[in-house]
């Protein structure tokens, strides 16, 4: 088989997400790939609203874990989550657009981790939040034929 370079893998993966189910249910858009970062943008809909007419917290938690995710696959690496967390710091608004910039923290055998800020379209932080995964395979090496 032959490897990919860093510049096409990273057109590839960017490509993928494109086409990813959860990605496109929510409108979120892969806009920025590097080796271990990642930024991922999403357009706030009427739909995304909580109780109390503002961005619902689950939408923001959601952009989290996606974001560390690539940032993390950009590594070439297959992962699934264990445990993300999230912090927030300001009301998001409907009428906005977040973007949630990541980058990879650690990376081990099995165990990798991600953090990542979630800004408005004024650039104020909205949010912050870390993710664990699992590793679950080398995408170079193709071990469980997933394609996340």
């Amino acid at each position: 088989m032959q490897q990919m370079d860093d510049k096409e893998f990273l057109a590839d993966l960017q490509a993928h997400f494109a086409t990813v189910p959860f990605f496109q249910f929510l409108g979120a858009r892969v806009v920025r790939l590097a080796r271990g970062e990642a930024e991922v943008k999403l357009a706030m809909r009427p739909e995304y609203a909580n109780t109390y007419g503002i961005g619902h917290g689950g939408v923001v938690a959601a952009l989290v874990d996606m974001a560390t995710g690539v940032a993390l696959r950009t590594l070439q690496i297959f992962l699934v989550t264990i445990e993300t967390s999230t912090n927030y710091f300001d009301k998001v608004a409907l009428d906005t657009e977040l973007t949630a910039a990541a980058r990879v923290v650690f990376l081990g055998k099995r165990i990798a981790n991600g953090s990542v800020e979630v800004r408005n379209r004024e650039g104020a932080l909205v949010a912050a939040g870390k993710t664990t995964f699992y590793v679950i395979g080398d995408a170079r090496k193709q071990e469980n034929g997933a394609q996340g």
